[in-house]
Protein backbone atom coordinates (compact mmCIF):
# COMPACT_ATOMS: atom_id res chain seq x y z
CA UNK A 1 0.00 0.00 0.00
CA UNK A 2 1.27 3.47 -0.87
CA UNK A 3 1.77 6.04 1.81
CA UNK A 4 2.17 9.76 1.97
CA UNK A 5 4.36 9.61 5.10
CA UNK A 6 7.34 11.93 4.73
CA UNK A 7 10.72 10.88 6.09
CA UNK A 8 13.88 12.93 5.93
CA UNK A 9 16.95 10.99 4.83
CA UNK A 10 15.53 7.51 4.74
CA UNK A 11 18.16 5.06 3.42
CA UNK A 12 20.94 7.57 4.01
CA UNK A 13 23.68 5.08 3.09
CA UNK A 14 22.34 4.50 -0.44
CA UNK A 15 21.91 8.25 -1.00
CA UNK A 16 25.44 9.02 0.19
CA UNK A 17 27.08 6.25 -1.87
CA UNK A 18 25.30 7.39 -5.04
CA UNK A 19 26.52 10.96 -4.52
CA UNK A 20 30.07 9.83 -3.67
CA UNK A 21 30.21 7.79 -6.89
CA UNK A 22 29.34 10.78 -9.10
CA UNK A 23 31.42 13.31 -7.15
CA UNK A 24 34.51 11.10 -7.41
CA UNK A 25 33.97 10.25 -11.08
CA UNK A 26 32.85 13.62 -12.51
CA UNK A 27 33.79 16.34 -10.03
CA UNK A 28 37.15 15.32 -8.57
CA UNK A 29 39.14 17.97 -10.44
CA UNK A 30 36.72 20.90 -10.44
CA UNK A 31 35.04 23.10 -7.86
CA UNK A 32 31.81 21.51 -6.66
CA UNK A 33 28.86 23.91 -6.56
CA UNK A 34 25.72 22.32 -5.10
CA UNK A 35 22.08 23.33 -5.48
CA UNK A 36 19.91 21.49 -2.95
CA UNK A 37 16.38 21.84 -4.27
CA UNK A 38 14.71 20.22 -1.25
CA UNK A 39 17.21 20.62 1.53
CA UNK A 40 15.23 19.19 4.43
CA UNK A 41 17.54 18.97 7.42
CA UNK A 42 20.68 19.16 5.23
CA UNK A 43 22.14 15.88 6.54
CA UNK A 44 23.33 14.52 3.18
CA UNK A 45 25.44 17.48 2.06
CA UNK A 46 26.64 18.26 5.58
CA UNK A 47 28.18 14.78 5.60
CA UNK A 48 29.61 15.13 2.09
CA UNK A 49 31.18 18.52 2.91
CA UNK A 50 33.45 16.62 5.31
CA UNK A 51 34.71 14.42 2.46
CA UNK A 52 34.73 16.71 -0.59
CA UNK A 53 35.80 20.28 -1.25
CA UNK A 54 32.45 21.97 -1.82
CA UNK A 55 32.98 25.49 -3.13
CA UNK A 56 29.36 26.58 -2.65
CA UNK A 57 26.11 25.11 -1.46
CA UNK A 58 22.67 26.66 -1.89
CA UNK A 59 19.82 25.17 0.10
CA UNK A 60 16.17 25.69 -0.76
CA UNK A 61 13.04 24.29 0.82
CA UNK A 62 9.44 25.31 1.26
CA UNK A 63 9.82 24.63 4.99
CA UNK A 64 11.42 27.58 6.81
CA UNK A 65 14.77 27.08 8.56
CA UNK A 66 17.66 29.37 9.44
CA UNK A 67 20.40 29.48 6.81
CA UNK A 68 18.37 28.59 3.75
CA UNK A 69 15.99 30.23 1.33
CA UNK A 70 12.30 29.46 1.84
CA UNK A 71 11.14 29.26 -1.75
CA UNK A 72 9.76 26.75 -4.22
CA UNK A 73 13.05 25.62 -5.76
CA UNK A 74 11.43 24.54 -9.02
CA UNK A 75 10.96 28.23 -9.86
CA UNK A 76 14.68 28.84 -9.33
CA UNK A 77 15.68 25.86 -11.49
CA UNK A 78 13.50 27.17 -14.30
CA UNK A 79 15.71 30.28 -14.59
CA UNK A 80 18.73 30.46 -16.89
CA UNK A 81 22.19 31.34 -15.61
CA UNK A 82 22.78 28.79 -12.87
CA UNK A 83 26.44 28.16 -12.08
CA UNK A 84 25.92 25.02 -9.98
CA UNK A 85 27.26 21.76 -11.38
CA UNK A 86 25.52 19.44 -8.90
CA UNK A 87 21.75 19.60 -8.44
CA UNK A 88 20.08 17.50 -5.76
CA UNK A 89 16.30 17.07 -5.94
CA UNK A 90 15.47 14.95 -2.88
CA UNK A 91 11.70 15.40 -2.77
CA UNK A 92 9.33 13.29 -0.77
CA UNK A 93 7.61 12.10 -3.92
CA UNK A 94 7.80 13.54 -7.42
CA UNK A 95 11.06 15.22 -8.52
CA UNK A 96 10.05 15.47 -12.18
CA UNK A 97 8.55 18.96 -12.15
CA UNK A 98 12.02 20.08 -10.95
CA UNK A 99 13.76 17.84 -13.50
CA UNK A 100 11.76 19.15 -16.45
CA UNK A 101 12.27 22.76 -15.27
CA UNK A 102 16.05 22.46 -14.98
CA UNK A 103 16.81 20.60 -18.22
CA UNK A 104 16.60 23.59 -20.62
CA UNK A 105 18.96 25.52 -18.33
CA UNK A 106 21.80 23.02 -17.99
CA UNK A 107 24.65 25.02 -19.51
CA UNK A 108 27.63 22.98 -18.32
CA UNK A 109 28.31 19.33 -17.45
CA UNK A 110 26.05 18.76 -14.45
CA UNK A 111 25.20 15.90 -12.14
CA UNK A 112 21.57 15.66 -11.04
CA UNK A 113 20.33 13.48 -8.17
CA UNK A 114 16.66 12.52 -8.08
CA UNK A 115 14.85 10.85 -5.19
CA UNK A 116 11.59 9.36 -6.40
CA UNK A 117 9.17 8.44 -3.63
CA UNK A 118 6.05 6.33 -3.82
CA UNK A 119 3.26 8.59 -2.66
CA UNK A 120 -0.28 9.21 -3.77
CA UNK A 121 -1.08 12.22 -5.95
CA UNK A 122 -4.75 13.20 -5.49
CA UNK A 123 -5.58 9.54 -4.83
CA UNK A 124 -3.56 8.23 -7.79
CA UNK A 125 -0.01 6.87 -7.97
CA UNK A 126 0.49 8.82 -11.22
CA UNK A 127 1.56 12.45 -10.92
CA UNK A 128 0.87 15.11 -13.54
CA UNK A 129 4.28 14.75 -15.26
CA UNK A 130 3.86 10.94 -15.48
CA UNK A 131 0.41 11.33 -17.01
CA UNK A 132 1.77 13.80 -19.58
CA UNK A 133 4.75 11.57 -20.41
CA UNK A 134 2.45 8.59 -21.00
CA UNK A 135 -0.16 10.65 -22.85
CA UNK A 136 -3.05 9.55 -20.62
CA UNK A 137 -4.15 12.98 -19.38
CA UNK A 138 -6.94 12.74 -16.79
CA UNK A 139 -7.99 9.18 -17.69
CA UNK A 140 -8.88 7.30 -14.50
CA UNK A 141 -6.44 4.44 -14.02
CA UNK A 142 -6.73 1.77 -11.28
CA UNK A 143 -4.02 2.29 -8.65
CA UNK A 144 -2.42 -1.13 -9.22
CA UNK A 145 -1.98 -0.37 -12.92
CA UNK A 146 -0.93 3.22 -12.18
CA UNK A 147 1.89 1.98 -9.94
CA UNK A 148 3.20 -0.22 -12.78
CA UNK A 149 2.87 2.63 -15.28
CA UNK A 150 5.02 4.83 -13.02
CA UNK A 151 8.12 2.81 -13.97
CA UNK A 152 7.48 3.41 -17.67
CA UNK A 153 6.82 7.09 -17.02
CA UNK A 154 10.12 7.46 -15.14
CA UNK A 155 11.99 6.13 -18.18
CA UNK A 156 10.24 8.61 -20.49
CA UNK A 157 10.78 11.49 -18.06
CA UNK A 158 14.49 10.74 -17.69
CA UNK A 159 14.79 10.54 -21.48
CA UNK A 160 13.45 14.10 -21.72
CA UNK A 161 17.04 15.14 -20.97
CA UNK A 162 18.02 14.00 -24.46
CA UNK A 163 16.31 17.08 -25.90
CA UNK A 164 19.00 19.22 -24.24
CA UNK A 165 21.96 17.03 -23.28
CA UNK A 166 23.72 13.73 -23.58
CA UNK A 167 23.26 11.49 -20.55
CA UNK A 168 26.87 10.50 -19.94
CA UNK A 169 25.83 8.12 -17.19
CA UNK A 170 22.73 7.24 -15.19
CA UNK A 171 22.93 5.08 -12.08
CA UNK A 172 20.26 3.88 -9.69
CA UNK A 173 21.31 3.07 -6.13
CA UNK A 174 20.07 -0.21 -4.71
CA UNK A 175 17.54 0.39 -1.97
CA UNK A 176 15.36 -1.92 0.07
CA UNK A 177 12.62 0.69 0.36
CA UNK A 178 10.01 1.91 -2.10
CA UNK A 179 11.89 5.10 -2.99
CA UNK A 180 14.23 5.16 -5.98
CA UNK A 181 17.57 7.03 -5.97
CA UNK A 182 18.91 8.02 -9.38
CA UNK A 183 21.97 10.01 -10.40
CA UNK A 184 22.51 11.37 -13.93
CA UNK A 185 25.52 13.15 -15.35
CA UNK A 186 24.41 15.45 -18.17
CA UNK A 187 26.62 17.02 -20.83
CA UNK A 188 24.79 19.83 -22.64
CA UNK A 189 24.64 19.54 -26.41
CA UNK A 190 26.44 22.89 -26.70
CA UNK A 191 29.45 21.24 -25.00
CA UNK A 192 29.51 18.26 -27.36
CA UNK A 193 32.08 18.27 -30.19
CA UNK A 194 30.60 18.70 -33.66
CA UNK A 195 30.64 15.62 -35.89
CA UNK A 196 32.24 16.30 -39.25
Amino acid sequence: QMTSKKTDNGHLGAKLELRRFFLNKYHATEPIRVFEACQGSGVIWSALEKEFKIESRWGFDVKPKAGRLKIESQRVLAQAGMTENVIDVDTYGNPFAHWLSLLPNVARPTTVFLTIGQVSFAGSPLHHEARDALGIGTLKIPNAIGMKLNSFAITYLLAAALNYARIAEAVEAVSDGSARYIGCHLVPKVNEPMNS
